[in-house]
């Protein structure tokens, strides 16, 4: 069991109007909470606010009350709507001082790509009483450190690639120098085929608050994600306690389970198919290759992705793929005679071991009460032999369809197509 005396409670604090008025989505707060609580934080809370001075320091105060860690990112630019700098300084009780070294670093950074270095720029160096200058290696937003009421308090650039390098650089060593937080381990368990709620029935006896480790579903896309979350002693025993949990659930969730890991299912395919060595291409319709766009997210991959095609209309079907025109006149383009020829025609044009397809009514027109909006129809032609299916996802929107379609067949091709590794043929 975890001594709750020992907790680092952390907040993150996004900071900009961009965030609020929907402009920008905050994807900052999810990194930096999972960094944290890879290492012995306890996230407690996230907070949205915008550049509204008062708003600002209201919700600054508040986090720095509550929280022994607070990581703010965003409000550290040169314009007069950046004003976590002000904030902060009116919280500690002391006017801004200016950091000559840092107002050097802005000029030469501008200065090596040909930019301009307009005057505003200079209130990039100027820091919170008592703060600590934190060196921004990649931007001319440098980031600061400072106790500030209750919490140890890191501001970082909102700039997500600016503020993921300066948590490692700064925030990181922080994390690691602090002896008394325990080691904390993760399972992640990916689920597609249940509702969320059909899931949380399943599992419901894990899901109990207070209990160690924490069992918790996340959804996205129509993927379900199980979260394990332990702490322990040492990290063999935060790891051994999300194990043990896991055993208990893995049987319970039969067929449903299609990968582990944190990383998404295309990344996992992606590895698994490179370590097999299985060449594969696509063929998609309602999806409009963003199956492709997800394998070509992997690195490497290129190895195995022989390429794909999408087929939107039925002559393309027919031009690009040889389904027969006969064939779409007898079934229709959404159905599971084309999927197949689909699926066996990338394989043969492209050259591929494994062709896979997609067809299907992703709305809002074109549904008939036989095929309503959310018919998918599928196929997976390996070495020549041709599988199909068909599901009726729910009509929850376009995006919605499309990306459940391209998860159902990712997790289809994960679970269920053989590999190599798995069979002894070799590769092509």
């Amino acid at each position: 069991m975890s001594d709750p005396a020992k907790l680092l409670v952390a907040e993150v604090l996004s900071i900009g109007d961009e965030l609020i008025h929907g402009s920008n989505l905050d994807t900052n707060a999810r990194w930096l909470a999972n960094l944290l609580e890879l290492h012995g934080a306890s996230v407690q809370r996230f907070t949205v606010v915008g550049d509204d001075p008062v708003q600002l320091e209201s919700a600054m105060r508040d986090a720095c009350t509550r929280a022994d860690l607070v990581i703010a990112t965003g409000g550290l630019g040169p314009t007069l709507d950046d004003r976590t700098r002000d904030v902060v300084a009116a919280i500690a009780g002391g006017p801004l001082w200016f950091h000559a070294p840092s107002w050097q670093l802005v000029q030469d950074y501008l200065g090596a790509r040909q930019r301009p270095v307009p005057a505003s720029n200079r209130r990039q160096a100027e820091f919170p009483p008592g703060a600590t200058v934190l060196h921004n290696p990649i931007g001319t937003a440098p980031g600061f450190r400072l106790r500030l009421l209750r919490a140890e308090l890191f501001a970082f650039p909102g700039v997500p690639r600016e503020m993921k390098r300066m948590a490692e650089d700064w925030l990181l060593p922080h994390l690691n120098s602090l002896p008394s937080q325990q080691p904390v381990a993760q399972v992640c368990l990916c689920v597609l085929g249940p509702s969320e709620a059909l899931l949380g029935e399943r599992i419901e006896p894990f899901m109990v608050a207070g209990r160690e480790p924490a069992v918790g579903i996340t959804a996205s896309g129509g993927l379900l994600t199980i979260r394990i979350v332990g702490r322990g002693r040492d990290a063999a025993a935060a790891a051994a306690a999300c194990e043990g949990t896991a055993v208990e659930i893995r049987p319970l969730l039969a067929d449903w389970l299609v990968a582990e890991g944190t990383e998404a299912l295309h990344v996992l395919l992606g590895r698994r198919l490179l370590a097999a060595n299985v060449s594969v291409a696509l063929a998609e319709s309602c999806t409009g290759g963003l199956l492709a766009a997800k394998l070509t997210e992997v690195p490497g991959i290129s190895a195995v992705f022989r390429g794909g095609v999408v087929a939107y209309a039925n002559e393309a079907k027919t031009d690009l793929l040889g389904v027969g025109a006969a064939l779409l006149q007898q079934h229709g383009a959404v159905s599971e005679p084309v999927a197949a020829a689909m699926a066996k025609g990338a394989a043969q044009r492209l050259r591929a071991r494994l062709g896979v397809s997609v067809t299907g009514i992703a709305g809002p027109g074109g549904g008939t009460p036989e095929k309503p909006v959310g018919t998918v129809c599928f196929g997976v032609c390996l070495d020549g032999v041709v599988t199909t299916w068909t599901r009726h996802l729910p009509d929850l929107g376009r995006e919605f369809l499309r990306e459940r379609a391209a998860f159902e067949l990712l997790a289809a091709i994960f679970r269920n197509v053989p590999l190599p590794a798995e069979t002894g043929r070799g590769a092509t």
